[in-house]
Parts: C-alpha cells; sequence; structure tokens
C-alpha cells in the first residue's frame, strides 16, 4: 500500500524516482497502482475478519479484490480490442510525455498477469470454504515468483524477464508492491502450504525460517553487488562471475554452518526446556501434592471435627497449662460458651475452684504416670451439679509437649435413675412386709419425707360426699405425727381440675401461686406450707385420695424430685390399695367361716333325732310284715336313708373344711389297720355300689397297721370311693393296698370319665370340680378334705388320669409318729 501511494504521489508531484525508481526504466502506471492499493485494502480487511470473525469485513475483502480483478480485466480487453477505456482517467498529461510509451498509460501485461493471479488469491482467501481457500497460496506463490523474476530481471538488464520492451514492462515498484501482497495472501492461509512449517513452533521451523532468510537475501545481495561494480566497469563479466560462484559457495558453506548452529542451540534449548520442564513439572507436581495433601489435612481435620461433634460425649484437649485446643459440641453445652471462646481459655477461667481442684487432680495423675485414667467426676456448672464419667489419657504434642485429651460422659440422670431406683426397690421390699394400709403408708410417707428433705409428707383421702379432705397421720420433721385432720376440699384451690385429670402438681411458693394464692392466708400459712407437691390417686377411674409433700419455704421442685414423688405414688397407692383389700377379704372370709361352722353345727344337730325317728320307722315296718303299707313304707324309708345320709355327708365335709380352713381339724392317733378301714367303708358302700352296678374289687394284704385318725383315714377312703363311684359307674373299682419302706399305699382306680391334666391339681381346692355341677353333684370339698387329712399324717396324694381313661388316685401315708412332720 505504501508503494502505490508514493507512486500516485510521484505521479501528483511529477517527481520520477517515486515512480521508477530508476532513471530510463518504466514507472508504474497510475492504474496499476489503484489496483495495487485495492489489493492492499483487501488483504487488510481480510486479516481483521480472520482476526474478529466478522462479516462485513469479510465482504469487503471480497469487493474490494473483485474491484481490483475487475480493472485488470478491464486492461487485459484493452489489449485485445487497441480501445483505450482507463487509460486516461488518471494523470493524463503527465503520462501523454511519456513519447517512448507505445501505450501511454497502460499497464504492461506482466503486471496485469501477476495483478490477476494475486486478486484471484486475495478472491479465495476471503471465501470460508476450505476447497476455495486452497487456491490461495498457490495462486499467490504464482504471482510472487513473476514479480521476483521482473526484480531478477532488472537486476541483471535480462529485459524477457519483466516485459515485451523496457517502455511495457513491469515497473521495479510495481514488482516489489505485488511480491507484497503475493506474500501477503500467502499469509492469510497459516493452514496450508508453506506457511504451517514456517509458522511451526518446533527445531525445524525455527531453523527453517533463519535459513529462508539468509537463502533469500545473501544471492541477492551478492548478484546485486556485483552488478554494480561491473555496471560501474570495475571488474569484467568473467570476474563477476567467478566471483558470483565463489559467493554461492561461501554462501552455502554460511548456510550449513549456520543451520548446525542453529541446530545445536536448538538442542541445547530443548534440552534447557526439557530440564525446566522436568523442573516445572515436579515443582507442579510437588505444588499439586502439597495442595492436595493441605487440602486432605483439612478434610480429615474437618471429618474429625464432624466425628467429634456428633459423638454421644463431650470430647476436649487441653495443654499443659489447661487451656483448652479442642472441644466438640458437647463440650460446649457443658461450659455454657461457643467454641470460638472456649479454645485457648484456660479451665481455671470457665469452672468454680471446686470443680477446678478435682480436674486437676485427676489431670495430674494422667501426667504423672503416662497412662489411661478413668474416673467419676463431679461438676458444678451453670445447670446444677452434673456427674461426668471421664477417661483421660496423654497425647503426644507436636513440639514433643504434653497434651491430655478427655472424653467425659454425663452420667447425671443415670446416676439419679439408679439412686431412684434403688430407692424405689428398697422402699417397695420394706412395704411388702406390712399387712396393715395404715402402717404401709406411715413407712412410705417417712421413706419419702428422709428422701426428699421436706418438712411433710403424707396421704389424704378425699371424702366427695362431704367435700373434705382427710389427712391421715404422716410425716413431720422434727414434730411427732398428728392425727387424722378434715380440710375443705377448696384448700386444693384450682388445681382441682389438674388434679382430677391425674397430673402431678408441683406449687413453688404458694403465696404467689395464681391457682393456691387466694387461700394462702387462710390455710397454707397457718399450717406452714409454703410449697406443695401432689400426686393423685384413683380407685376405679375416681380420684380418691392424694400423695403430698411440702415445705415450710418457698422451693422450687426439681424435674427429678417430681419423677421420684410420682414413681413413689405409683409404688404406694397398688401396695395400699392391695393391704386394704387383703384386710377386707381375711375379714369376709373370717366371717364366713364364722357362719359356715355355725351352720354346719345348727345343720347338724337335728339330724340326729331325725335319723333315731326313721330308725324307729324301719323297726315298726319290721314287726308288721302282713301290712298292705310295708313295701311303699319301705321304700320311702329307704330314700329318706339315703338323702339323710348324703345331707350327712355334706354338713359333715362342710364343717371339717371350715374347720381345715381355721386350722381347726382335730386329729387323734391311733393303732389303726388300713385294710379293715377299707373293708368296713367298701362295706357301707356296697348297696350304692350295687345300685350303680359298680362292684368294689380290693386288692390287699391281711393288714396294714399304723399311727393314724380312725376316722379320718376312714373320710379318705370313703371320699375316694364315693367319687369314684359318681364318675365311673357301670364298672369296676379297684381299691388296692400295699405297704412299702415304711409307708402304706393307698389306690383307688376307677375306669369313668377322667381328668384333663389342666385340672388334676386344680380339684384339690376348695369348692373346686372338674365337671359341671348340672351332671354331677356335691360342693367340691372331697378332694380338698382327702388332701388336708393326708398333709396332716405326712403323707401325699396324687392323681394320674386321662379324659375318658378313668382316674388313679394313690395316697401314701407314713406308718409311724418318726415320718410325721413337724407342727
Amino acid at each position: 500500500m505504501l508503494v502505490a501511494a508514493s507512486t500516485l504521489a510521484g505521479w501528483a508531484l511529477d517527481v520520477e524516482v517515486l515512480r521508477a525508481w530508476k532513471t530510463h526504466y518504466p514507472p508504474t502506471m497510475p492504474t496499476t497502482a489503484v489496483a495495487l492499493l485495492l489489493q492492499g485494502f483487501a488483504v487488510l480487511a481480510a486479516s481483521m475478519d480472520q482476526r474478529h470473525e466478522g462479516a462485513r469485513r469479510a465482504y469487503a475483502s471480497f469487493a474490494l479484490a473483485a474491484a481490483s480483478l475487475g480493472l485488470l480485466l478491464v486492461i487485459l480487453g484493452e489489449y485485445a480490442t487497441g480501445t483505450v477505456l482507463v487509460d486516461d482517467l488518471l494523470f493524463r498529461d503527465e503520462v501523454r510525455r511519456l513519447e517512448a510509451d507505445p501505450f501511454v498509460g497502460r499497464t504492461s501485461p506482466h503486471t496485469v498477469v501477476v495483478a490477476s493471479l494475486t486478486s484471484i488469491a486475495l478472491l479465495t482467501a476471503s471465501r470460508r470454504s476450505p476447497r476455495a481457500r486452497a487456491w490461495t497460496q498457490p495462486l499467490a506463490t504464482a504471482g510472487g515468483l513473476i514479480a521476483l523474476l521482473a526484480l531478477v530481471g532488472h537486476l541483471h538488464g535480462v529485459l524477457v524477464l519483466f516485459g515485451v520492451t523496457r517502455m511495457i514492462g513491469m515497473a521495479v515498484p510495481t514488482a516489489v508492491a505485488a511480491l507484497l501482497v503475493a506474500l501477503a495472501a500467502s499469509a492469510l492461509t497459516p493452514e496450508r502450504g508453506v506457511m504451517p512449517a514456517l509458522l511451526r513452533g518446533g527445531s525445524s521451523g525455527v531453523l527453517l525460517r533463519k535459513l529462508v532468510v539468509v537463502a533469500t537475501f545473501l544471492p541477492l545481495g551478492s548478484a546485486v553487488l556485483l552488478r554494480v561494480g561491473s555496471h560501474a566497469g570495475l571488474y569484467s563479466f568473467a570476474f563477476s562471475f567467478s566471483v558470483f560462484v565463489l559467493l554461492t559457495l561461501v554462501a552455502f558453506h554460511v548456510i550449513a554452518f549456520r543451520a548446525a548452529g542453529v541446530v545445536a542451540r536448538i538442542e541445547e534449548e530443548r534440552v534447557e526446556r526439557a530440564v525446566l520442564s522436568a523442573a516445572r513439572a515436579q515443582a507442579t507436581a510437588e505444588r499439586d501434592r502439597a495442595r492436595t495433601l493441605a487440602e486432605a489435612l483439612r478434610q480429615n481435620q474437618a471429618q474429625l471435627q464432624a466425628i467429634v461433634d456428633h459423638a454421644p460425649a463431650a470430647i476436649y484437649v487441653k495443654d499443659a497449662q489447661g487451656r483448652l485446643l479442642l472441644v466438640n459440641r458437647h463440650a460446649e453445652a457443658a461450659y455454657g460458651k461457643p467454641r470460638e471462646a472456649l479454645i485457648g481459655t484456660p479451665e481455671r477461667e470457665l469452672l468454680p475452684r471446686e470443680t477446678i481442684d478435682v480436674l486437676h487432680a485427676h489431670d495430674a495423675i494422667v501426667r504423672e504416670r503416662g497412662v489411661p485414667l478413668e474416673a467419676e467426676e463431679d461438676m458444678v456448672l451453670p445447670d446444677g451439679c452434673h456427674t461426668y464419667l471421664s477417661v483421660k489419657f496423654p497425647l503426644p504434642g507436636p513440639d514433643g509437649s504434653f497434651l491430655l485429651a478427655g472424653i467425659s460422659t454425663d452420667i447425671t440422670e443415670k446416676k439419679r435413675f439408679e439412686e431412684r431406683r434403688e430407692f424405689l426397690l428398697a422402699l417397695q421390699a420394706e412395704l411388702l412386709r406390712h399387712e396393715d394400709p395404715k402402717a404401709l403408708a406411715a413407712l412410705a410417707v417417712s421413706r419419702l419425707g428422709e428422701r426428699l428433705g421436706v418438712e411433710g409428707v403424707g396421704l389424704a383421702l378425699v371424702d366427695h360426699a362431704a367435700r373434705e379432705i382427710v389427712h391421715l397421720p404422716g410425716y413431720y420433721h422434727g414434730t411427732p405425727p398428728r392425727g387424722i385432720t378434715r380440710f375443705p376440699l377448696d384448700v386444693c384451690g384450682r388445681t382441682l381440675d389438674e388434679v382430677r385429670e391425674g397430673h402431678v402438681i408441683a406449687v413453688d411458693d404458694t403465696r404467689t401461686d395464681p391457682r393456691m394464692c387466694a387461700d394462702y392466708e387462710r390455710y397454707h400459712s397457718k399450717y406452714g406450707v409454703a410449697a406443695l407437691l401432689t400426686a393423685p390417686l384413683f380407685r376405679n377411674g375416681s380420684w380418691v385420695a392424694f400423695l403430698y409433700a411440702h415445705t415450710g419455704t418457698p422451693h422450687r421442685w426439681s424435674q427429678d424430685e417430681v419423677t421420684l414423688f410420682r414413681d413413689v405414688a405409683g409404688i404406694v397407692w397398688p401396695l395400699y390399695e392391695n393391704a386394704r383389700l387383703v384386710v377386707l377379704l381375711r375379714e369376709a372370709v373370717r366371717a364366713r367361716d364364722d357362719f359356715l361352722l355355725i351352720a354346719s353345727h345348727e345343720l347338724k344337730t337335728p339330724l340326729t333325732p331325725l335319723l333315731l325317728r326313721i330308725e324307729s320307722l324301719e323297726r315298726a315296718t319290721a314287726r308288721q310284715p302282713d301290712s298292705p303299707y310295708v313295701n311303699t313304707v319301705k321304700s320311702v324309708l329307704r330314700l329318706a336313708k339315703r338323702q339323710f345320709k348324703r345331707l350327712t355327708d355334706l354338713t359333715t365335709d362342710l364343717l371339717d373344711a371350715t374347720r381345715i380352713q381355721a386350722g381347726k381339724l382335730s386329729i387323734e392317733r391311733e393303732q389303726v389297720d388300713l385294710v379293715e378301714v377299707v373293708r368296713d367303708v367298701c362295706q357301707r358302700f356296697g348297696a350304692d355300689a350295687a345300685r350303680v352296678c359298680s362292684p368294689l374289687v380290693i386288692d390287699a394284704p391281711p393288714s396294714a397297721v399304723g399311727l393314724w385318725d380312725r376316722l379320718r383315714v376312714g373320710q379318705i377312703v370313703g371320699n375316694l370311693i364315693s367319687n369314684a363311684l359318681k364318675y365311673g359307674p357301670g364298672k369296676p373299682i379297684h381299691i388296692e393296698v400295699r405297704v412299702r419302706e415304711g409307708s402304706a399305699v393307698l389306690a383307688v382306680k376307677d375306669q369313668g370319665i377322667g381328668i384333663r391334666a389342666e385340672d388334676q391339681e386344680r380339684i384339690f381346692g376348695r369348692f373346686e370340680r372338674a365337671v359341671s355341677d348340672r351332671s354331677y353333684g356335691g360342693l367340691g370339698l372331697g378332694l380338698h378334705i382327702v388332701r388336708s387329712i393326708v398333709q396332716a399324717f405326712g403323707g401325699t396324694v396324687t392323681v394320674r388320669s386321662a379324659p375318658g381313661e378313668g382316674a388313679a388316685f394313690t395316697v401314701t401315708l407314713p406308718l409311724g409318729p418318726a415320718k410325721l412332720p413337724e407342727a
């Protein structure tokens, strides 16, 4: 662009040096300068397009190159048609003064060819298509070589190289400008041709760039010097040619040595770069490793802190001066301060002196012995006294110093729970030994009062009918127990609704509590009740009593005290109710037994004369065998006698059961033959056995004598045979007597309905039966009396049976008094 602009300036100013650079040489025509100037602008637009990727600049480059190409095509048209179209447009008068030129003002053919090639190269470079851009460098190279050939021709005076005649050849400025445009067009496509090799970053690119400079300018410079010397007559052509050959050899040797030096420097630089790269890589790796280690350490510290924070105990680390270096969130809660305020602070500034003395004593043991220590530590904290189970152990410090780590678990609630549990178990065991409800209540309130350290504890009953509260004698610290006192139900104030709902009421100050302050002067101050704790007690869903405790001064009831009070109420009231019910039950049983004893005597009293009358009637009937009513009377008397016997047996069983329950069963020991008693009882039941078709089969030795009560042994045999006849009619009943190892064994076996396994123990109880009352009569006392008499003799009775397979009762009686149990 500068060459073309200077040429135009030379035409405008009429300066020949600017137009031709050499005297008597063809100048650069104005139209040629315009075409080259347009190509220069096209190169700038294309370069800016590649940098900023602008569509407008791409169109501008294409338009400028197309304008240059159009101008050149017009000039070619002038040569073809012999007409003048653009030659006279610029500087007409100045151009016409060049009379030797056959085509005044017209661009030479060499110039048109070169400029057309560079214009087309610029057109392809401004396109985005890879196929179009592939033609850029070949076209630019062709134009550049023609321009370079023209320069060589000017240098050596060879006309054919730069034109047809001297006046219509390519001017020197034109050749230089065209060569620069060709180089610029090649540079627009750095991805193709020789440009990638020149622009390569390796050693080959460096070597090529340096050798190109030497290979280009050394021959041209030598040729210029030789041409100037020969033209000035300093030496002949032969000498010039010889010197040119010599200089060419020197040039090639220079290029070789230059290449070797460049290669050596490249290798050195490569080694240096490799060393620097390795050092840089190692430094980078070390830096990355350090960064990774630092990040891993930070993450490990964060993870450790998270683990420590979520541990269920207080964890801390202290230095030798007692300064805290690490704490978790439980330690923060214990000290009552945030972590930032704790780190670096000595413990003596955070805790009371008595607590610090205990902690420092344990710390000193760990420091002296260098071994872990486990101990319970009582610490006075802002929210009260706490008990911690601490495990302390030594840790090495970063600079060889001594650190102490500790893990402290708050066991305050556990200790309180264990103490409360032990107290409740001891209280329950002590209360279970009392059967009197009043004594039980008195003992319970005394133990509770001593435990709580209050002025008074008691049990109060609620009389809803009289709307009064009846206070039973309770515990009063330092004063004798008071008697039963009554207060109106209104003394509870507005806590009645809460009490009826089953809530434990804790009043810290009866004078200020809105629920009870209205009655303070009337009741509470009079009896010295400043703080009150009550637990309602219920019977069948109804509020019937409450347990209370009070102090003479206002007192803030702790949760532990409220929990203990509620637990004691939950233990005392069921035991009190059970004791009360046992007393009532014993009184009822005693009244029932007294009634049964009296009723049994009263029922048995008229039976004896009635039996005498029946026997008298039997004798009278026997004296009149011919009377027509004898048979009827005899059947009626037999039925009456059986019913009389049944009533007598029931009365006797009822009387004996009553005596057994009262512990008044009489036993008169004498020598008794069990076999004889069995035979007598079987004879007595002979008629009944015959009536139900159940023969009595006896299997016994001649005798089995022992020290027993004949009447009671007869009861045992009679009750067992009676049961066998009742539940096994129609089949034989086997009575077996054996003597073995100082005992007599009586076995009664039937083949009746049998007894279920779950009923075989129950049937020996009072009024217990294994069958329906509708199917079988009786009071359920026979087997109970049998077991009681057998146990009174020191023996045993067992049963072996199954449903549908009959039953076998076995009685074992010691023969002598040595086998009898102690009273």
